[in-house]
C-alpha cells in the first residue's frame, strides 16, 4: 500500500493550531467533514477517542496513528496533520506527538486497515522520513517525500 496514493493533498494539514489531543482530533475531523469524507466531525472524534481509550496510538518519534473504523466509508482513507509543537497525546505528560497519520477504514476491510497501519509504522521508523516530516512546507512536498520512500 503506497501512502502517497492513499493520501489526498486536501487531507494534508500542516502546522495546525492545536495544543491538545482533542484539538488535533477535532481539527482533522472538521476538515474531513468539510471535504465530505465523513458526515459528522463529532461522530468521527467520538470513534477516535473511543479507540484512544483502548490504548494510545503513539508510535514514538513524536508520532501517532489515530485510527478507527467508520461504517459509511467505502475505502481506507489516510489524513496527515502536523502541529507546530508536540502535544500530549498519551496518558503521561511525556507522551507527545507532532506528526499524526489518521487511518479511517470501513469495518469490513480489516486486512487493508492493518496493512496501512503497518506501512505507516514502517515509514515512521525511517530517520530521513522523520526529518522530512518536520520540513515539508506543502501537501505536494509531503506526497513527494512519501513517493520517494515508496520507490526506494
Amino acid at each position: 500500500m503506497r501512502l502517497d496514493h492513499l493520501l489526498a493533498p486536501e487531507h494534508v494539514l500542516l502546522d495546525i493550531p492545536a495544543r491538545t489531543r482533542e484539538e488535533v482530533l477535532y481539527y482533522v475531523a472538521q476538515a474531513l467533514e468539510r471535504s465530505g469524507l465523513v458526515s459528522s466531525a463529532e461522530d468521527l472524534v467520538d470513534h477516535l477517542l473511543e479507540r484512544e481509550r483502548l490504548g494510545a496510538t503513539l508510535v514514538g518519534q513524536h508520532a501517532a496513528i489515530p485510527h478507527c473504523k467508520i461504517p459509511s466509508l467505502k475505502q481506507v482513507v489516510v489524513a496527515f496533520a502536523r502541529t507546530g509543537e508536540p502535544v500530549v497525546f498519551g496518558p503521561e505528560p511525556k507522551d507527545r506527538a507532532r506528526y499524526f497519520f489518521f487511518v479511517l477504514s470501513p469495518p469490513d476491510e480489516p486486512a487493508a486497515h492493518l496493512q496501512v497501519l503497518a506501512e505507516i509504522a514502517r515509514t515512521l521508523r525511517d530517520a530521513d522520513m522523520q526529518n522530512g516530516l518536520g520540513k515539508v512546507k506543502t501537501p505536494h512536498e509531503l506526497l513527494t517525500l512519501l513517493a520517494k520512500r515508496d520507490h526506494s
